[in-house]
């Protein structure tokens, strides 16, 4: 076939390509299957074949913006090296911290193809690869040797799937491939079927050794007869000696480079030798265990009590006679010992090999459930089994969650390119960490069973892809199942929002018809509830003991990507396993909705169609526990495109509810909202407002109310209808108040955004300022009462470290886009500066910025051991004197702080705050002995009347009696 040739523009592109050094041949070579020509021929590869990467460290679906390359119709690749700035934050990679090359390498920025490009010329085999702060050591040269082994099985595999049935055959070998070795006594009834569907294989190139062992029926005479037929089949007689003596004499005469173990009566997937030699010659492995689904046998000469069944494993010759073949004593052990041997030895194992035939609505399993229940379990082992899907977001924190006493089961379809390569490859790198790949067209529930299948723990979480991990979930969830009465534990489900998606499901009409617990309330609602009961799980992840859930038969296939979790722990309740129970102080964030409409639809009609008995509904009890009163219930319509009556939709019921008058209670128990400006998710933890948000709710919390936090994005959730108080934080965003609630603003910076029409509009406002409520009340005539910010003393004290043992000059804050005043004033004082933040690198040398955040429940250990703490104020702020948290955070660890003039420092932190003007004022302030501030006992002094004046609880207790005033005086 003759390619049209290249237009000038995809010429220039190819180079471009070529030029960035992004093509990797050998690796392009590996997922084509073919060698490209020249690297002009590999980068007209890549640019014209749909899904194949450039190089390993380069995967379209992890490229953050992908619509501006899509909308250009140009491939990712391509749109990547030719983008100029604004591809040089983009991490192309989940192992790619392109901050963390810019922090390390200030040459990388102004690289003309970027700072992957830049790394990649510069990269050794023992480079480290640029990973996040927390990731493993993984080497450049060892991941890219594992990420071309996995390309070159996978295209071994996904030739042979869409090949079904296709002849195979190696020119290049002479003889057999594969010597297939059959112990056979007593069997010949067997033998006829057994040696048919080994005739049947699709790699022709085998030869069968049928070891008699002494029979005394018609095993020989048959045997002969098909060798006879055929001359691939070998009959070799001998005495009834043990086991382990015969195979080994058939090891002996054995010519192929790969080694087999046939039973009488095991009937080979006709791809099993393909496949396997194909994985095996691909990789360059050793052995390969193949996984035939719900044929696998329970008992057999070759079949272990750990049920290895070496009948379905395929061996290089080399491997056997390293290891002096099989032990030819008296023990009955002898396979049960050559797998402990070939499994403890430094074997370099593919990855399982997962065989199936047809599944159909009579044979919907794809699992022997009852060789799953008699494998042997590892006690105090947890295993977490996860179905990759489209993206590979998520995909490294949870193979990171492996251990000593996790293992992770990573089960990749095949059609599923980059995440099927990418977890192909870590799971050679990772500690307990095994890859599974299965057929494309495998649906999520599918895979999850065969991962069950390969999972060792006795506790086991299942994990769908849209789940994105949490720190300790999976400890949490496994610990919980072990409680009594409890059969399945799920973890609380959040939507990006923060928000509700599901505390589980719910019947409260009595009947299949289900709904969704908490949907679209705070968190916080949820985690009132404490440890509790659910009528069933409704969850991403879920957490079982393994024996339930083999006993349970694992999955419904049925419920091919929803509600089979579900319907798992209503089979589990039914049969007495035990009770499903939400812990909710374990969450879990999905990447999605809970469920497509159209998905959501079949599995609502499948749910059905098993005709549960639904448990009776004692939600009203939850709803009551944290503050509401049933009503009714209604039904909601759930559409793909809500503004589209005709798009997919799905009906689920929905409790109607009423909030306890809590200003009834005595004392007063109000419903507070705290909106903040913080972003959801991770971009919010390097938010300040996020953490004094969160510190002022658990303030509140601690004066009998029920607080949540809403970041900017759950702003316009409809369940602020039920919340007596909202208190808004003031940063960046303009927030309209609520038609119905007691509305409060705490103006804690940027005033000059502030106007006189937005103080009008709430109920109650305050500054963190004791000048500017004064000038409002000249200029505006309106009333703004003074509450400055203030410290959580849970975090910062003066005890959290030793004084001087720290940085020398410290700052922690992110640049904000800006050269920060305080920050610009070090480096020209020449302090001996280090900075914890983000978004520095175009200001400092990468030296000095130690990292790009702290935990905040870390921060104050910083500021109790540095020298000098750095701090500084927006110019509005510093005009209108808003003293900033650093200072309240700070000060309460005794820290020298040295910021910019502001008014009031004195009357509020004493010695401890001194002002700079200038770069001359900095370096005589941060010089030791520190002349300018007090000795160590008098800090001490002075951050104990810090916190004894400006902690939130104290800001809580009058926010509270406000509160508490203004919604009776409306009643009134």
């Amino acid at each position: 076939m003759i390619e049209p040739p290249m237009s000038s523009a995809a010429r220039h592109s190819a180079r471009d390509l070529v030029a960035s050094g992004l093509l990797d041949l050998d690796w392009i070579a590996a997922q084509l299957g073919t060698e490209p020509g020249t690297p002009e021929d590999a980068a007209r590869a890549v640019i014209n074949t749909p899904d194949i990467s450039p190089h390993p460290l380069f995967e379209a679906t992890w490229l953050p913006g992908k619509g501006v390359w899509q909308a250009g119709d140009l491939p990712p690749s391509l749109w990547y090296v030719t983008e100029g700035p604004r591809r040089n934050r983009l991490a192309p990679h989940p192992l790619i911290n392109t901050e963390r090359i810019h922090e390390e390498n200030s040459a990388a920025r102004d690289h003309e193809f970027g700072p992957l490009a830049w790394w990649a010329a510069h990269a050794t085999r023992d480079t480290p690869l640029p990973v996040r702060r927390g990731y493993p050591h993984i080497s450049w040269g060892e991941f890219r040797d594992n990420a071309l082994r996995a390309a070159r099985e996978w295209q071994v595999l996904s030739y042979l799937d869409a090949n079904p049935g296709a002849h195979q055959h190696s020119p290049e070998t002479p003889g057999p491939v594969v010597s297939v070795l059959m112990s056979a006594q007593d069997v010949g009834p067997l033998l006829g079927p057994t040696v048919a569907a080994l005739q049947a294989q699709t790699l022709d190139q085998w030869e069968l050794l049928v070891l008699d062992r002494g029979s005394i029926d018609a095993t020989g005479s048959i045997a002969s007869d098909v060798a006879a037929g055929d001359a691939r089949v070998r009959v070799i007689m001998g005495s009834r000696t043990q086991l382990g003596r015969t195979f080994n004499r058939g090891l002996q005469r054995a010519r192929g480079e790969f080694v087999a173990f046939l039973e009488p009566g095991h009937l080979w997937h006709p791809e099993f030798l393909a496949r396997a030699v194909g994985v095996l010659r691909a990789g360059d492995r050793s052995a390969v265990h193949a996984f035939p689904g719900r044929e696998t046998r329970l008992s057999g000469e070759l079949v272990t009590a750990s049920q290895f069944d070496l009948g379905t494993t395929l061996l290089r010759r080399s491997v056997l006679t390293a290891l002096d073949g099989f032990d030819e004593g008296d023990s009955e052990e002898t396979v049960a010992d050559l797998v402990r041997r070939l499994r403890a030895g430094d074997l370099d194992w593919a990855n399982p090999l997962v065989l199936l035939r047809g599944v159909t609505e009579d044979t919907p399993q794809t699992v022997n459930w009852e060789a799953a229940q008699a494998t042997a379990r590892v006690v105090g082992q947890t295993s977490v089994v996860l179905p990759m899907g489209a993206g590979s977001r998520g995909t490294i924190d949870w193979l990171l969650a492996g251990g000593p006493d996790v293992d992770i089961v990573v089960v990749t379809a095949r059609d599923r390119r980059g995440p099927h390569l990418l977890t192909s490859a870590l799971a050679a790198l990772l500690p307990g960490v095994t890859a599974v790949s299965v057929p494309a067209g495998t649906s999520i529930t599918s895979a999850m069973d065969i991962g069950i299948a390969h999972s060792t723990g006795d506790a086991v979480v299942l994990v769908r892809p849209e789940a994105q991990p949490a720190p300790g979930i999976v400890r949490a969830l496994a610990d919980a199942v072990h409680d009594d009465g409890v059969a399945l534990v799920q973890p609380l489900v959040l939507d990006r929002r923060g928000l509700v998606l599901s505390a589980g499901a719910t019947f409260p009409r009595g009947d299949e018809r289900l709904g969704l617990l908490l949907t679209g309330y705070p968190a916080s609602d949820a985690r009132r509830l404490g440890r509790t009961e659910i009528p069933a799980p409704a969850s991403p992840v879920v957490a079982l003991q393994a024996d339930r859930l083999t006993a349970l038969r694992g999955l419904d296939p049925l419920f091919e990507d929803v509600l089979a979790e579900t319907d798992l722990g209503l089979r589990a309740l039914a049969s007495g396993a035990g009770a499903s129970v939400l812990v909710p102080d374990v969450t879990v964030t999905s990447r999605t909705a809970y469920a497509d409409p159209a998905d959501l639809k079949v599995a609502l009609s499948a749910l059905r169609s098993r005709r549960h008995q639904v448990p009776e509904d004692h939600t009203p009890e939850l709803w009551r526990a944290v503050g509401f009163d049933v009503t009714g219930v209604r039904t909601r319509r759930v559409a793909a495109d809500p503004d589209d009556p005709e798009s997919d939709s799905v009906l689920l019921q929905e409790q109607v509810v009423r909030a306890v008058r809590g200003i009834d209670e005595s004392p007063p128990r109000l419903r507070w909202t705290i909106d903040t400006a913080a972003p959801a998710g991770p971009r919010g933890e390097r938010w300040g407002d996020t953490h004094f948000a969160r510190s002022l709710a658990a303030a509140l919390e601690r004066c009998g109310q029920d607080v949540s936090v809403d970041s900017r994005d759950a702003r316009d959730r409809a369940t602020r209808d039920h919340d007596d108080v909202v208190l808004v934080l003031r940063g960046l965003d303009l927030v309209p108040p609520h038609p119905h609630a007691l509305n409060m603003e705490w103006i804690i910076s940027h005033p000059d955004l502030v106007t006189a029409a937005e103080v009008k509009g709430f109920d109650l406002v305050y500054a963190a300022s004791v000048s500017w409520p004064a000038q409002v009340r000249r200029d505006w005539g309106l009333h703004v009462a003074p509450l400055l910010q203030c410290t959580d003393p849970r975090y910062f004290h003066p005890d959290r470290g030793v004084p001087d043992t720290g940085p020398a000059v410290l700052f922690v804050g992110n640049s904000r886009g800006v050269f920060r005043h305080a920050v610009r004033t070090a480096l020209a004082a020449e302090t001996d500066l280090t900075v914890h933040g983000a978004d520095w690198d175009e200001y400092l040398d990468p030296q000095m910025v130690a990292s790009s955040g702290v935990p905040n429940d870390e921060v104050g250990v910083l500021y109790a051991t540095a020298g000098v703490v750095l701090n500084d104020h927006h110019v509005d702020m510093r005009r209108d004197s808003f003293l900033s948290n650093r200072l309240f955070d700070a000060a309460a660890c005794g820290a020298r702080i040295a910021t910019d003039e502001v008014s009031g420092l004195d009357e509020t932190f004493g010695a401890l705050v001194q002002p700079f003007a200038d770069e001359h004022d900095l370096a005589r302030l941060v010089r030791p002995p520190y002349a300018a501030f007090p000795d160590h006992e008098t800090r001490r002094e002075l951050a104990r009347r810090v916190i004894a004046e400006h902690t939130f609880d104290q800001r809580a207790a009058t926010l509270v009696e406000d509160a508490v005033r203004a919604l009776r005086a409306r009643e009134r």
